[in-house]
């Protein structure tokens, strides 16, 4: 048996993705893995269920990355999508809000971004899609705690590891 597989589950860093539907959740946990691991789709609310997978991140070593829900699902549906989304902030050690950097921080990304410090999680912001922004949007000052990424080329995904690695 393999020592990642070994590692007990309540031993390893638990790392939420939260964020709106399509903000790229999915698609920036393949690109952190370096696999196809959570389905990629334009059509909204394509993750309807928290999915869980065990990997070794480095420098950090075993974790638990799970990837949630959008937390601005609609409908009687979408409710009970969001709960278990938001049930997963209790396991969470270290949490990620993948926005749309395209589109910026919305009011419901800052409601998530509140519900992450006033639960005292460690958090980073991931502004996504850097490949799809405008120049004058990628000349806009990046908050402390925000990366910008692109999950598509691969553009910073290295720093984003280290950055989560660093908050533990």
């Amino acid at each position: 048996m393999s020592s990642l597989n070994a590692t007990p589950a309540a031993e390893r860093v638990h790392i939420g993705i939260f964020g709106r539907r399509n903000a790229g959740k999915s698609s920036v946990i393949n690109a952190i893995t370096g696999q196809s691991l959570a389905i990629v789709s334009e059509i909204k609310g394509t993750t309807t269920d928290p999915v869980f997978k065990n990997m070794e991140l480095l420098p950090l070593g075993p974790v638990t990355l799970i990837d949630t829900p959008g937390l601005d699902d609609e409908g009687e549906l979408g409710k009970l999508r969001m709960q278990k989304g938001w049930q997963v902030l209790n396991k969470t050690d270290i949490a990620v809000l993948v926005i749309d950097g395209v589109l910026g921080m919305s009011e419901a990304d800052q409601l998530i971004l509140d519900r992450f410090k006033a639960k005292g999680i460690p958090w980073i912001v991931v502004e996504n899609k850097l490949d799809a922004m405008t120049d004058v949007q990628k000349a806009q000052p990046v908050p402390a705690q925000t990366i910008r990424v692109s999950s598509r080329s691969g553009a910073n995904i290295h720093e984003l590891k280290e950055r989560i690695a660093a908050l533990v």
